[in-house]
């Protein structure tokens, strides 16, 4: 089996076994929330929330990209799936990102919950980026960050530990 299939393999069942786990789901996107759902929304993770957001401000802010999707759709209380496309003015190359998104109780955790993948062929990067998403909705750098990829072709897969917060992106460039 290619690593590439590995992977998508794992993503799949990681998203299936976070979409399973949960005590209360809700398939509204962020920009329609029913007045029955505000009370789940209440009590969705802080950390979540704020790192969303701040992720969302920081896409739609770069003025060499045109979003076409945003679509986020919570899991449960800690966890959430994003569907985004985004078009780069400069290069004409449209960008398609699922990613699925989960806060574990400590930092501990998310390190065991990365450890326990079959992270074969993919790079590690341990050097935080610097001001993004995370340290605007924390107001600090990580002290843990991890950020395992893999490249075959169009196709990126993208699981980053940011403390205990893990994102694991499928990323599609269409040429």
């Amino acid at each position: 089996m290619k690593p590439l299939t590995l992977a998508v393999c794992i993503t799949i069942i990681a998203a299936l076994l976070i979409g399973t786990c949960g005590c209360t789901s809700s398939n509204q996107t962020s920009n329609q929330t029913p007045i029955a759902s505000q009370s789940a929304a209440a009590q969705r993770n802080t950390l979540l929330q704020n790192y969303l957001a701040a992720y969302k401000n920081q896409v739609y802010s770069n003025n060499n990209l045109k979003i076409t999707r945003w679509e986020l759709d919570w899991v449960n209380n800690t966890a959430a799936t994003l569907q985004l496309t985004e078009l780069n003015k400069t290069s004409n190359q449209t960008t398609s990102v699922n990613a699925t998104y989960e806060v574990f109780p400590t930092t501990q955790d998310a390190t065991n919950y990365v450890n326990a993948m079959n992270l074969t062929g993919f790079g590690l990067s341990t050097v935080y980026p610097g001001a993004g998403s995370y340290q605007n909705a924390t107001g600090h750098a990580p002290q843990t960050y991890k950020q395992y990829e893999l490249d075959e072709g169009n196709q990126h897969i993208v699981i980053t530990q940011i403390d205990n917060l893990i994102t694991d992106q499928l990323i599609v460039v269409q040429t």
